[in-house]
């Protein structure tokens, strides 16, 4: 056999080797760069509608029943949410996270937050609820001097964080362990509408 043809050969067949190993790369760089986009696109739409409704918390009401419940995952309370929207003096919205799995993603950790809003309470039929896909959902309440608080008329401060995992795994390794891009958000809101 020619050495110069076996040469080329083994040559070949590394940069062959090497050009497989740099697509493979690429394309699970580039799976888990849009898990992350998605992800985080994801994270920010409950996050906006959350810091909406958290900094409206006893808005038109004051602190004496802005609170109806406060638990650790869930929390409902009055406020205005929307300025001239035509409805009762004040909306009733409920956070809760549930034990229910999310179906509509292949996530297995993935669990349902909902949202639930009523524009018009003395009217329980017009309540709006909104489903989201979370991983964990976590709220802490504290005083006007950042102490913990289960008083619901003491309550000024509301710390809530949000965990959200990608719908799909960007990797699978090898011993069948699915790997999910995560994006958490954790903040504090003092809700300057309970502070008088």
């Amino acid at each position: 056999m020619n050495l110069g043809l076996a040469t080329t050969y083994i040559i070949g067949g590394l940069m062959l080797l090497s050009i497989l190993a740099y697509n493979y790369s690429l394309f699970n760089s580039t799976v888990e760069t849009t898990s992350s986009v998605i992800t985080q696109s994801k994270l920010d739409n409950i996050v906006s509608i959350l810091q909406n409704d958290l900094n409206r918390i006893g808005y038109d009401r004051g602190n004496s029943d802005a609170f109806v419940m406060a638990e650790d995952s869930a929390f409902i309370f009055r406020g205005n949410i929307f300025d001239n929207d035509g409805s009762d003096d004040f909306d009733l919205v409920e956070w809760a996270v549930t034990s229910e799995l999310d179906t509509t993603t292949t996530n297995p950790n993935d669990i349902v937050l909902i949202r639930t809003w009523n524009q018009t309470p003395s009217i329980p039929a017009n309540e709006i609820e909104f489903r989201y896909s979370v991983r964990d959902f976590e709220v802490n309440y504290y005083d006007i001097d950042g102490n913990v608080s289960a008083q619901l008329d003491d309550i000024v401060q509301v710390e809530v964080e949000v965990l959200v995992e990608s719908n799909e795994p960007y990797l699978t390794k090898k011993d069948g362990t699915e790997l999910y891009y995560r994006s958490y958000w954790k903040r504090r809101i003092v809700a300057n509408n309970l502070i008088y």
